[in-house]
């Protein structure tokens, strides 16, 4: 809206851009009084909700096996089975797709 002039109707404009408009002011205004409550409010008086979750420690999760592959049989050297390749495709456009075959 530009200031001096009629705001503009519901015609004038998209309906997405209406519904992106009415959101971003709501949003602004809940921002604003969600600011003005919990401002350097300790985390521990915050509600449930807000508080820092606990996460798991990393170093507390199960050992991984990484090379779990090398034990698949169509892995192994001399595989007569069909195997997956995979192609990169370059269109004209000049972007890229990854494509999988089985030959």
């Amino acid at each position: 809206h530009v200031p001096g002039l009629a705001p503009p109707t519901c015609c004038d404009r998209p309906v997405d851009s209406m519904a992106e408009e009415d959101f971003s002011v709501v949003r602004a205004i809940i921002e604003d009084e969600l600011h003005q409550e919990f401002h350097n409010v300790p985390t521990k008086d915050l509600p449930p909700r807000m508080q820092p979750r606990q996460l798991p420690n990393l170093q507390d999760a199960f050992k991984i096996d990484w090379d779990d592959w090398k034990s698949w049989e169509w892995m192994q050297p001399g595989w007569k089975g069909v195997k997956m390749h995979s192609q990169c495709v370059i269109s004209a456009d000049g972007s890229a797709e990854v494509r999988s075959v089985w030959k």
